[in-house]
């Protein structure tokens, strides 16, 4: 895809002599939302991925030029929508992708997992606040470019306010038992903090939350990593959502 032709686009540049890059991220959105500063800020960060953009979903779908299969399509509030009912009718440019929304404002967001949560649920559309910081933004791409399903802690705590969130219903008892590779299963209790975990809460929310000291939240999550023989909260985060499907 070349930049220089298509102005409503971008495509990031491999140096010279480098390899196709097996992680590709794709970019729907104004370019106030997505500017070639942030996404070159994706590319640095998130090395070696290559970043396209497109200003609509429409222009995506329409797009002629080849384009890779991409490992994640991030769209912003005005595409989401299309985003949904696209992955919901199976569109095959999104085939093998992590969806994942990208919002500005709460309520919409909220709105958005009230009116679409099955298909939310179904095909893991992830929902992205653009209000945090670099680092915990770049964490939650990393996430869901290994597979797990991002709903940020605010859409979760307003549930009560608009009833219960539609795609909890059916995604699986959250105090099952998660088995690790020596056939331990975690405790109801630690299912619980990894659940809060994987929603992306600190310790201190969870400690809060659960009524417990920082020092027993923290003890917790290092027998869950122990248990399911992952390197850290965020690998046993991606093995929550997984396990649970969603």
């Amino acid at each position: 895809m070349n930049a220089n032709r298509f102005s409503s686009t971008f495509a990031s540049e491999r140096p010279n002599g480098a390899a196709p890059s097996d992680t590709t991220i794709c970019f729907v959105g104004a370019l106030t939302q997505f500017p070639d500063t942030v996404l070159r800020t994706v590319q640095t960060e998130l090395l070696p991925a290559q970043i396209f953009r497109f200003l609509s979903m429409s222009a995506l779908m329409a797009n002629e030029e080849t384009v890779p299969v991409f490992s994640a399509v991030v769209a912003d509030e005005t595409n989401s929508e299309q985003l949904i009912a696209s992955c919901h009718e199976g569109a095959p440019e999104l085939a093998g992708t992590s969806p994942v929304i990208a919002y500005l404002n709460t309520s919409a967001a909220l709105d958005l997992i009230q009116r679409h949560g099955d298909t939310i649920c179904t095909h893991k559309i992830s929902l992205l606040p653009m209000n945090l910081n670099l680092e915990t933004w770049l964490s939650v791409m990393r996430m869901t470019l290994c597979g797990g399903h991002y709903v940020p802690p605010e859409l979760m705590v307003r549930r009560t306010a608009r009833g219960p969130l539609p795609f909890c219903a059916g995604s699986g008892d959250p105090q099952q038992q998660i088995a690790g590779p020596d056939g331990s299963g975690l405790t109801p209790r630690e299912v619980e903090v990894l659940s809060m975990v994987a929603s992306g809460q600190s310790n201190k929310a969870i400690a809060a939350q659960l009524e417990l000291s920082e020092h027993t939240v923290k003890l917790h999550i290092h027998r869950v990593i122990a248990k399911l023989g992952v390197r850290n909260r965020t690998e046993a985060a991606v093995l929550f959502h997984r396990h649970h499907g969603n």
